[in-house]
């Protein structure tokens, strides 16, 4: 097991990404279109401050890719496997939610579905 202690940190570092929902907004915001960092602050309703701190974060990480269009950056997401593990994890947790309706529906509404998810239909 000793050989796989560096792939297992590496792994848990990937997945921390995830373990800050404003990263998790912010992932949602552009994981269909890149947009620039006044979009983002406007659709995730935090502070220009924050969603730089968390772009950046996300950049060195190489989750997402940014570009200079003139006095413009825009940012996209460069790991689509993140995406599709955000859009399982919601749609596999808003299907286990039986009893509180609007929270089921707010998460279907954060990940459309995507080939390969979990329809929201389905029950576990």
């Amino acid at each position: 097991m000793d050989e796989l202690d560096e792939v297992f940190k590496v792994v848990a570092d990937y997945f921390g990404i995830l373990s800050e929902p404003s990263r998790l907004k912010i992932l949602h915001a552009i994981c269909q279109e890149e947009k620039s960092v006044n979009q983002i602050v406007e659709l995730v309703g935090l502070s220009q401050t924050n969603v730089s701190r968390h772009l950046n974060h996300l950049h060195k990480a190489r989750v997402v890719a940014r570009r200079k269009e003139r006095t413009t950056v825009l940012y996209n997401v460069s790991d689509p496997v993140l995406v599709d593990l955000c859009r399982m994890a919601c749609n596999r947790i808003a299907a286990g939610i039986e009893e509180k309706q609007p929270l089921k529906e707010g998460l279907m509404d954060l990940m459309p579905s995507a080939p390969g998810t979990v329809d929201s239909s389905v029950q576990s």
